[in-house]
């Protein structure tokens, strides 16, 4: 069942186009996110920097405050005049003085106090020893409550009255007080003393000391003393941000604008309170000029989007171009059309593959025009395979034929010869000879097609050329003739024999021949070949030339190509000069052709002359109808077994004449019959017969008589038949062919007589 949902079918273009335009958007992405990323933490590393350096320098301006103050009192002890009144102890003059210091260094002093540790001291209480402190206050500052004053600076009191210069901050009252306690050291004195100086760090004290480009502000545990930074929301945001000096750098959005916050810490060592404090640093301008960055890039970015949008489109375009070229030659050569080809429109890999398909279609046009000549070819081969297995069923028709015509042909022959020897008139005579003649042709024809319709083994003997030409001619004669074709002998007087097979050089004469009579027949009314013989230099040389039409040049060179003809469908198998070229090859020989265009060709054979051999002559024509002439032994009984009247009429009138006793059988069960009732010197059986043949009569002898079995003569008008032929190998027995002369069968009868006689004697 067909699916009816097709899969998306996406183009590569697309896909290409959508890979590039990801890659391209992802890129600039990525780049925008490295940038902002990268930007966001150098601005916060620099603001980190920064922010450190600032609470660097502001510690240190504390310090720096701190250490004025420290320098400002620590040679007040040796003031005469301060050290006069300490030593009186009048605390009315104490107080003036103190308030002189104050004036005369004060400027950042917002309260001194002078503490001496009497007994008093000792038995008291921090809280009794309250009124022991000495409070002035000056102009440069806020009011400080004196009691409270006293409690927050009782640690650093006693750290000094142990002799050590110390500072702390403390808040008093609401306020940052940078308190420094100097130890009084003066001779005459009866207990030690401490001189605190105090400095209110104040919003004004901070905008003083605060680094350049930052922002400042103390804080205490849940509430912002003061800042120098303004706004509705920038205590409740400052609240909620970690101040401690370990948190690091943090965002704050204040006033909306951005902010990065260092937290930092400042006289908080035990005992003292100290303060935190909060340096905050605007990076508002840094985070515009990143969102200017941004927008840059990200303009910069869609545009080279845009661009290589356009480009990549353009390069797909050109690339996809030729792929679709090939696509649509692809699918017409699917078609079956090979005659595509795509233009090379670069030197690249899209220009080598067009150039590869154009060589591939080029190829498959090649191959199909060969695949198309080999079917032609094989298509008529087929033919002529067809047509050679009609001439080969006609070969066996015309040989079963001829095996027919032999008995009547024997009966005629053997007849006609005994009518020539009675006493007739010169008339009769005249008719009598015409009919042996006649009947003489028609054996030596049939005798030729048999033995060229017979299959046989190679076989390699002493053979005369002129002799194996003239049975070609007699066989052909007919064709000939009836072609109006003339042949012309030109042989010469003496040609040495060769060494061939006979039946082989028939069927190659026979080729050409009849090769030279079709191409004649169309072409003239009056045919002529020319057949000549020679022998030169150990060679034989044989020539056949014709005056048909020739051959053309371009089909001279192919003749002998295997199954190469220019004749019609079913008139030819283009095999015959193939195999003739074959048989001459296999013979040691030459074929040749030569021809020139409307005046016909020749075939040139070459053999070779066999070792040491004589000339060889034609045949002298035999006359089998000579009168009889016998020298062998009469008064012998003869049987003649043959299913043919006449043969049996002819046998037994010529056996008679010779002086035996002759009994003749028409089948073998009466030949068996006959054999039960006596013994017979010679036996002449037919092969071919009804019922019990030849062969199965001599294996029931064998088997039964052995000595009446190697008596018998067969006869037989079948030379074909291979079976026949291993018979007579294999059981070495003699076989007389029909048709046969009076003569022929005297002497086989004889022969046979003569071998029974020797084998008994």
């Amino acid at each position: 069942m067909p699916n009816s949902s097709r899969p998306l079918r996406t183009s590569l273009q697309a896909k290409v186009l959508s890979a590039v335009l990801a890659l391209l958007v992802l890129l600039p992405a990525a780049m925008l996110w490295v940038v902002n990323r990268q930007i966001t933490l150098q601005t916060h590393d620099d603001a980190s920097r920064s922010l450190t350096l600032a609470r660097a320098m502001l510690l240190q301006s504390l310090n720096n405050r701190r250490d004025s103050l420290v320098a400002a009192y620590r040679n007040v002890e040796n003031d005469t005049r301060f050290r006069r009144v300490v030593n009186i102890g009048h605390a009315p003059t104490l107080r003036s003085i103190l308030n002189d210091v104050l004036e005369e260094f004060g400027n950042e002093t917002s309260v001194l106090a002078f503490v001496t540790a009497d007994e008093r001291w000792k038995r008291q209480d921090a809280a009794n020893a309250i009124g022991h402190l000495f409070y002035i206050a000056g102009s440069h500052g806020p009011a400080v409550p004196q009691a409270e004053f006293a409690r927050a600076t009782l640690p650093l009191v006693r750290a000094a009255l142990d002799g050590d210069l110390s500072s702390a901050i403390y808040r008093v009252d609401g306020h940052e007080l940078l308190v420094v306690a100097v130890p009084v050291k003066i001779p005459d004195l009866k207990f030690p003393a401490v001189l605190l100086a105090g400095a209110v760090i104040d919003e004004a004290v901070l905008n003083q000391l605060k680094p350049p480009a930052t922002e400042l502000a103390v804080v205490a545990d849940d509430s912002v003393l003061f800042s120098t930074l303004s706004g509705p929301d920038v205590a409740a945001t400052l609240r909620r941000l970690p101040s401690g000096a370990g948190e690091g750098v943090r965002e704050a959005l204040l006033n909306d604008e951005h902010f990065l916050v260092l937290g930092g810490e400042y006289g908080r060592e035990v005992p003292t309170q100290g303060f935190r404090f909060m340096l905050m640093s605007s990076y508002e301008s840094q985070l515009a000029t990143l969102r200017r960055t941004r927008l840059t890039l990200l303009g910069l970015s869609l545009a080279g989007i845009a661009l290589s949008a356009v480009v990549v489109w353009v390069l797909v375009r050109r690339i996809t171009a030729p792929l679709r070229a090939l696509r649509d030659s692809a699918e017409a050569v699917g078609r079956g059309d090979f005659s595509r080809r795509i233009e090379r429109f670069s030197n690249d890999e899209c220009g080598e593959l067009a150039v590869a398909f154009n060589q591939m279609t080029t190829n498959l046009q090649t191959s199909r025009a060969e695949l198309e000549r080999a079917m032609q070819t094989v298509k008529s081969t087929q033919e002529q395979l067809i047509q050679s297995e009609k001439l080969s069923a006609v070969g066996q028709f015309v040989a079963g034929v001829a095996h027919e015509l032999n008995n009547p042909l024997t009966a005629v022959i053997g007849f006609s010869e005994l009518l020539q020897s009675s006493e007739t008139d010169e008339k009769t005579k005249g008719h009598l000879d015409r009919i042996a003649k006649s009947a003489h042709r028609c054996h030596k024809i049939v005798h030729s097609l048999l033995s060229f319709a017979r299959q046989q083994a190679p076989e390699r003997k002493l053979v005369a050329l002129h002799t194996i030409l003239e049975e070609v001619l007699e066989i052909m004669a007919y064709d000939l003739r009836t072609s109006n074709v003339t042949i012309v002998r030109e042989f010469a007087p003496s040609v040495p024999a060769i060494m061939a097979d006979p039946h082989q050089l028939q069927q190659v004469f026979v080729n050409i021949l009849g090769n030279a009579r079709q191409a004649i027949e169309p072409f003239q009314r009056e045919g002529r070949i020319v057949i000549r013989t020679q022998a030169r230099d150990g060679w034989v040389t044989i020539e056949f030339q014709d005056n048909g039409p020739g051959i053309r040049a371009e089909h001279l060179a192919r003749i002998f190509d295997p199954f190469f003809t220019t004749k019609p469908a079913g008139k030819g198998t283009g095999l015959g000069l193939s195999l003739s070229y074959g048989l001459i090859q296999e013979h040691g020989g030459r074929i040749t052709a030569r021809s020139e265009l409307g005046h016909g060709a020749t075939f040139h054979i070459e053999l070779p002359v066999a070792p040491v051999a004589g000339p060889a002559t034609l045949r002298p024509s035999a006359t089998p109808w000579a009168g009889p002439a016998s020298s062998g032994p009469s008064g012998q009984r003869i049987l003649v077994i043959d299913d043919e009247e006449w043969i049996l009429d002819l046998a037994g009138e010529l056996l008679r004449s010779e002086g035996h006793t002759v009994e003749l059988a028409s089948s073998g069960q009466r030949a068996l019959e006959l054999l039960a009732l006596g013994a017979f010197d010679v036996i002449v059986s037919d092969w071919k017969m009804p019922g019990l043949n030849g062969i199965r009569l001599y294996e029931h002898l064998t088997a039964t008589n052995p000595a009446a079995a190697k008596r018998m003569l067969f006869m037989t008008g079948d030379v074909v038949s291979d079976t026949f032929q291993s018979f007579l190998e294999q059981h070495q027995l003699a076989c007389l062919s029909k048709p046969f002369a009076i003569s022929e069968f005297r002497a086989a009868v004889t022969r046979m007589l003569r071998a029974v006689k020797a084998g008994s004697g």
